[in-house]
């Protein structure tokens, strides 16, 4: 659905460091009247794997601030004196941007300050979506990256239906040839692609995601066709109606004002939702949630339905789900792709006729937390004890509690 490949990262200190997006806090030690107010803005990629963002304030005194991405607020005032800036954003395990800057501060002053990054190394992150369920067998795979100087070959990791690959620094300013190759548990290739990228200042962060090994582009799957894409190296993947297997439900909220159902597309291909609908139990009946669906959904995404009030859905819905057992259904031409029924362990401890016995209850007390599922989980997905309590993850794995 969502695809934001560049966001800027904004860090303010005023009156105090505050950092947008990543951060952490620390208190201030010194009288206010004897400190200097300092803005600082700082605008770097969010690229792919990104380990920390680090900041360290050198002056009167030396401060190192690590930062991740879930983090919200840092507090701190500065002493008087000579101060330099630098930030230092790590991704893949690799300084991929830097940037410095200085100022002069005196107390009292109130100073608005820009820090500008800089890219100073690059990688390549490949994704391709097999499926959870994996049809085509692909039992391993590698990315080749080379140049007239050399030739360096990563395997891919084969985990929860996808394929992933990425590689080590990459020098700037360099065309790459790129192979990727995925073979089989007997080692025939069934699917090769060649393709070029330009590994600059600009695009020192690429992430490729093959959206279809199924695409029209590349016609079949045969190990002696080669085919050769373009830099952004998307595939338009085969569209297709939702079949059972293609959905998973993966995240829901009951009860309240943020109820919400999260579905994963497992397939390999791109769903197509015209026709589809949503049901799910309200006052013991079933109804109708959300209804002529039309819209499209890539293979390894996630599609969130919800009440207006839940922020970062995808589709509304009308929802009254009880918290205490029930069912969401979803249908495409009257055919049930997926179905759960969920039912919670206060529900099971009252179940004196055994009524769900062989059952177990779904983490549904909460009215704060989502029952998640990771996706490690879904050949068991009926069972309430493959799911976790967790924050609201929405459009991506289960963060159960993390």
């Amino acid at each position: 659905m969502r695809n934001l490949n560049l966001k800027k990262i904004a860090l303010a200190l005023a009156a105090a460091l505050f950092f947008w997006a990543c951060s952490s806090g620390e208190t201030s030690e010194t009288s206010a009247n004897a400190l200097a107010s300092v803005h600082l803005d700082v605008a770097c990629k969010t690229v792919p794997l990104t380990d920390s963002l680090i900041l360290e304030l050198v002056g009167p005194d030396t401060f190192y601030i690590k930062l991740g991405a879930e983090e919200q607020g840092f507090d701190k005032m500065l002493n008087p004196g000579e101060w330099n800036f630098y930030a230092r954003l790590y991704a893949n395990g690799m300084l991929v941007e830097e940037g410095e800057t200085s100022a002069s501060l005196s107390a009292g002053d109130d100073v608005s300050l820009s820090l500008t990054m800089r890219a100073v190394a690059g990688f390549l992150y490949v994704q391709i979506p097999l499926g959870l369920e994996n049809p085509l067998g692909i039992a391993s795979g590698n990315l080749t990256v080379s140049t007239e100087e050399i030739a360096e070959v990563y395997p891919f990791t084969i985990q929860n239906g996808m394929a992933t690959a990425t590689t080590e620094m990459l020098v700037l300013g360099k065309t790459y040839s790129v192979k990727i190759e995925l073979l089989s548990a007997e080692g025939v290739a069934l699917y090769q692609m060649d393709s070029e990228v330009l590994i600059d200042a600009e695009n020192f962060a690429q992430e490729w995601t093959l959206h279809s090994l199924l695409a029209e582009i590349s016609l079949q799957i045969q190990s002696d066709t080669v085919k050769t894409l373009s830099a952004i190296a998307n595939l338009p993947a085969k569209v297709r109606t939702p079949q059972s297997g293609d959905l998973i439900l993966t995240e829901i909220m009951v009860e309240g004002s943020a109820e919400f159902v999260e579905y994963y597309n497992a397939s390999i291909d791109t769903l197509d939702f015209l026709g589809c609908s949503l049901l799910a139990t309200s006052s013991s009946s079933l109804k109708i949630a959300a209804d002529s669906l039309d819209f499209l959904l890539a293979p390894n995404s996630y599609v969130v339905f919800g009440k207006d009030s839940v922020e970062n859905r995808d589709v509304s819905a009308e929802f009254s789900m009880p918290g205490t057992k029930g069912s969401i259904v979803f249908r495409c031409a009257g055919i049930t792709v997926d179905s759960l029924f969920y039912v919670s362990e206060k529900n099971l401890e009252n179940d004196s006729l055994g009524v769900y016995a062989g059952l177990s209850g779904f983490p549904i007390a909460s009215k704060t937390l989502s029952a998640q599922l990771p996706l490690e989980n879904y050949k068991v997905r009926n069972e309430g004890a493959s799911w976790c309590n967790g924050e609201f993850s929405l459009h991506q794995d289960a963060s159960c509690g993390n």
